[in-house]
């Protein structure tokens, strides 16, 4: 196996070899001109290919119809035959090499077959898609399906023509599905910073304990901008992959069309076209709108967290009557550390002595409970023990 230069599509090695292979016959004419261009650009010393006599004579002129160089004198015989002196030639110099590729025309093609040799490939076999020449179709193709050549190229390059012109309208719809994927990563990439800017404002009136809530918001964020990303920039690969495979095809097709003879094409077949349409019914059976939407909405609702947070952390007094509430249990054990760091209060001074004497609790008879004093500032006036935890969770009173 091996891989095609042309085609790019992996091949197995036909019984016969190589030699067996289609040939490109716009290859081998590129590296016929390229060897006779080495040739004059060397500097080297070149002989008339014409001259019989074994003298040597340096060539002055390459004649690109003959393939020959040519001495002065052999140069002079060819400008004066009538049928030789309408032949193309070049000067032994750079300016004739760079001439040679523009000036040198594809040979003529001849049948291989027994007794055909003189016989130019005037012919395609559609049938076994081969050029053949006329005595070829009357014998070894006479069943088969023959058209002239110049026929059969002007329906490959029709097929050309038209997969090139669906080519471009699928490079131009693939081009602004590009450009709609690099609008929306832009937009993944706004709406990220600006969801950043959400997420970071809506934390900053939250306490310490919810940090870790943020970072795992922020982390959430973080992948889905990636998986976006990533989604549409996998899209904008395929699209683009698919772009440099039409690309490939069509620059082929092009050159083709621009420098291959009917031969050449004919060889060729419908290689090129078929791959080309292959690529773009592959481009037809996906979606050509981006697999992700820019938008990425956060919903930080603070309101009523920060009014659940403005109740958190309680200071109460753990007196040996356990009056804490069901509701601060959980918060016992720190807010007993809190009340550990307060001072003891002192009694308020009013004109008749202590003002609330913060040693003797408050009875309340309608509940049967004795209710202590405020732990901060030493308020003893409270109806039941919701009133007291809800005055020390903010009392700040105390010297």
């Amino acid at each position: 196996m091996f891989q095609c230069p042309i085609c790019e599509q992996n091949t197995s090695i036909p019984v016969g070899g190589v030699s067996v292979l289609p040939q490109n016959l716009h290859l081998g004419f590129e590296v016929e001109v390229a060897e006779y261009m080495s040739k004059m650009v060397n500097n080297r010393k070149i002989c008339c290919d014409e001259c019989m006599d074994g003298s040597n004579s340096p060539a002055v002129v390459f004649c690109c119809t003959c393939r020959q160089f040519l001495c002065k004198h052999c140069h002079n015989h060819h400008k004066r035959s009538r049928l030789l002196s309408k032949h193309n030639m070049v000067g032994l110099d750079q300016e004739g090499a760079r001439q040679l590729h523009t000036t040198m025309k594809p040979r003529d093609h001849y049948c291989s077959q027994p007794n055909h040799e003189d016989n130019k490939l005037n012919f395609c076999c559609e049938t076994c898609s081969l050029p053949v020449c006329r005595d070829c179709t009357t014998v070894t193709h006479k069943s088969h399906s023959v058209k002239e050549i110049s026929t059969v190229a002007k329906t490959h390059q029709m097929e050309i023509s038209g997969a090139l012109k669906d080519a471009k309208e699928v490079v131009t719809k693939l081009t602004g599905a590009i450009d709609e994927n690099n609008r929306m990563i832009k937009q993944v990439e706004i709406s990220t910073r600006n969801a950043f800017l959400t997420i970071n404002q809506a934390f900053e009136t939250l306490q310490q304990t919810l940090e870790e809530r943020r970072k795992t918001l922020l982390s959430e964020l973080e992948a889905i901008s990636l998986s976006k990303t990533k989604a549409l920039t996998l899209q904008k690969e395929q699209f683009e992959k698919m772009v440099g495979d039409i690309g490939h095809y069509t620059d082929m097709a092009s050159q083709i069309l621009q420098t291959h003879t009917d031969h050449e094409i004919v060889a060729l077949g419908g290689l090129i076209p078929t791959e080309l349409q292959a690529t773009l019914k592959r481009v037809q059976t996906i979606s050509l709108t981006p697999n992700q939407h820019a938008s990425i909405i956060v919903s930080v609702q603070t309101d009523d967290i920060v009014t659940q947070l403005s109740n958190l952390g309680e200071i109460i007094c753990l007196s040996s009557r356990k009056w804490i509430s069901a509701s601060l249990a959980k918060m016992e054990l720190q807010s007993a550390v809190a009340i550990a760091t307060y001072p003891q209060p002192r009694p308020r001074q009013g004109a008749n002595g202590p003002l609330f004497p913060t040693s003797q609790p408050q009875w309340n008879g309608h509940n049967n409970q004795v209710i202590d004093p405020c732990p901060i500032c030493g308020l003893n006036n409270f109806t039941s023990i919701g009133d007291l935890e809800r005055h020390s969770a903010r009392c700040t009173d105390f010297q």
